[in-house]
């Protein structure tokens, strides 16, 4: 039978597997179904039933992939070593970002003395222009340029401290994200959490209720 049903070998596969899971104690560790004999089954049913209308085989399908939902609790030892990856991380975020503020105070600080030094400098050299009104026009139309392009250079040289002030606020600010999401997994109990998240094997899929009730079972 397994040459023309391969649904059949891989069932007889799992049972084999389960016995031996059963032996050693951790049966409750695996699917009770395997999902890939499920799937093949129907198709094998669909080749001889293909009255199909109220997708009665969609429906069945559906239900017993309920039951190749693996338990997750076997998982604890793989959890606690992504806890301490997740802490590791945590803490490297933690100082990449200390260091970070760090450059971006004395960034600020760079940026404000020069806004300063910019600010006042121009400012005196307009002052004056215009004490020297009396002088040709052309030499103050000259003068004049002159100071706005000291004044765009001095800018350029601000945007220039003022881009990775930027970038470190837009890095810290995602790290401290990341930083908040890690201390939020961290906190979660896993035992806990699987105990309020045990799936209902079977459950989930629209059934027919008693007849002439009107009542569905879920």
């Amino acid at each position: 039978p397994y040459i023309d049903f391969e649904a059949t070998l891989l069932a007889d596969i799992r049972r084999v597997r389960r016995y031996f899971h059963y032996v050693t104690n951790t049966v409750k560790f695996i699917p009770y179904l395997d999902r890939r004999a499920v799937e093949l089954a129907i198709r094998e049913i669909r080749l001889t039933y293909d009255d199909d209308d109220d997708n009665v085989l969609s429906n069945i399908q559906t239900y017993l992939t309920t039951f190749c939902l693996r338990n997750t609790l076997g998982d604890a030892n793989v959890h606690k070593q992504q806890c301490i990856e997740w802490t590791k991380e945590r803490d490297h975020l933690l100082l990449l970002n200390k260091e970070r503020r760090t450059q971006k105070e004395i960034d600020v600080e760079v940026k404000d003395l020069l806004e300063g030094l910019v600010s006042s400098k121009i400012t005196k050299q307009l002052f004056d222009k215009h004490d020297e009104r009396k002088r040709k026009i052309e030499l103050i139309e000259k003068e004049l340029k002159e100071t706005q392009i000291r004044l765009q250079q001095a800018q350029t040289q601000l945007s220039a401290h003022r881009a990775p002030i930027r970038e470190l606020e837009t890095k810290i600010a995602e790290d401290d994200e990341r930083i908040r999401n890690l201390d939020a997994i961290l906190k979660i109990d896993i035992a806990d959490a699987h105990q309020k998240l045990n799936v209902k094997y079977g459950r989930g899929l629209l059934l027919y209720g008693p007849p002439a009730t009107g009542i569905n079972d879920y």
